[in-house]
């Protein structure tokens, strides 16, 4: 009971409301001496006493206890980037063991679980032997939160967190009956919403509302746009043309600058799809533009609008989980920078090349890993 600061809260309690000791021995039925004790934390009421206590402050025995089961979103963003770091320089073991006893002492926080879920996941890659211990470990947690939080979005986000899980294992029935078999019409709830604001007299809400929406729409497009590609690259007219039209809108809309992640993404699988045609040339084409994105990234990282949207920066930071901060810590994020074309073995072929060569050394040495 150390842990819950029980002698601090009821001490601070007492002298809020001006009682004295004994009114509240006599109104319990112990000593003057037994509540001194408490507040000095040299013992503990009994148990039996916790209920009369809670009601004589007017508060839940958590509130008493000073116990709380719910942690903050800034203080969930806090232990995420403090893990994350762990994960760079300490043993995956130790990290994981850390996560699963910060997981039992909030089992029922379930915005801290759907993060622990996303930051195994993030690392699963470095757990070696652990790999599908820790993608199992995720769903489990994903179906805890499905199942008990009443959250409606939170239980959504973790559907599609499980099903992504459960893909990697190789269970599409079981994804289907998470996302259903279809994509729902677009019913453009947002523009309603926009002119909701508009009624209300409120401009400011409206343009964040379309802007947002135009935000994760770009973004969604161009996150599909790497699966899509690859289911065409046995036609190279078709791929031609989706690595063009993807192009033509990173340009658009700034995406090295926006979201760089969604152009390292699709140029990298434009390498691979181009090799897969025996395509060197586009290929290593591909390749300079991966490396150039990848060169001008800024860091620390965070997730941020521009000119254009200007009004992201807000509803990043109040809508988001992690608010704008990257996922992954800056080292690990560097060394996949690198290990993204040097692990690929389809573009195993083109390493051996000393244009390419020259090209990954260049990398690591701007990114500092040399």
């Amino acid at each position: 009971m150390k842990d819950l600061q029980f002698a601090n809260t009821i001490a601070t309690l007492r002298k809020q409301k001006g009682l004295t000791q004994d009114e509240v021995a006599s109104f319990v039925g112990v000593s003057k001496a037994a509540v001194s004790k408490w507040e000095t934390g040299l013992s503990y009421p009994d148990i039996l006493l916790l209920p009369k206590l809670a009601t004589f402050f007017n508060l839940s025995i958590d509130e008493l206890l000073g116990y709380k089961p719910q942690m903050t979103k800034e203080n969930i963003q806090k232990l995420y980037a403090e893990l994350s770091k762990d994960f760079a320089v300490k043993p995956f073991d130790e990290v994981y063991t850390r996560i699963k006893n910060i997981i039992d002492e909030y089992y029922s926080c379930f915005p801290l679980l759907m993060q622990m879920a996303v930051l195994l996941l993030n690392y699963q890659h470095v757990a070696g032997d652990l790999q599908q211990e820790i993608i199992r470990k995720a769903i489990k947690l994903c179906q805890r939160i499905e199942e008990n939080s009443e959250d409606q979005r939170l239980a959504y986000q973790a559907g599609s967190l499980e099903a992504h899980c459960q893909l990697f294992l190789q269970n599409p029935k079981r994804v289907l009956e998470l996302l259903g078999d279809g994509v729902e019409p677009y019913t453009g709830n947002e523009i309603i919403v926009a002119n909701a604001y508009q009624q209300l007299q409120q401009p400011e809400k409206a343009k964040e509302t379309l802007q947002v929406s135009m935000y994760q729409n770009i973004l969604g497009v161009l996150g599909i746009a790497p699966n899509y590609m690859m289911m065409y690259v046995d036609q190279p007219e078709v791929f031609d043309e989706v690595v063009l039209r993807m192009e033509g809108m990173m340009q658009t809309f700034d995406i090295y600058n926006l979201s760089f992640n969604n152009a390292l993404i699709i140029y990298l699988t434009a390498a691979q799809g181009y090799m897969m045609q025996k395509n060197e040339k586009k290929a290593i084409e591909m390749l300079k533009k991966y490396i150039k994105a990848s060169e001008s990234i800024v860091f620390p990282i965070t997730l941020h609008g521009d000119a254009f949207f200007d009004l992201i920066d807000e509803w990043v930071m109040r809508e988001l989980d992690l608010g704008p901060n990257a996922p992954r810590d800056e080292q690990t994020i560097k060394m996949s920078l690198i290990s993204g074309i040097t692990e690929n073995p389809i573009l195993k072929p083109l390493i051996l090349r000393p244009e390419v060569k020259t090209m990954i050394e260049n990398l690591k040495h701007t990114l500092g890993c040399d």
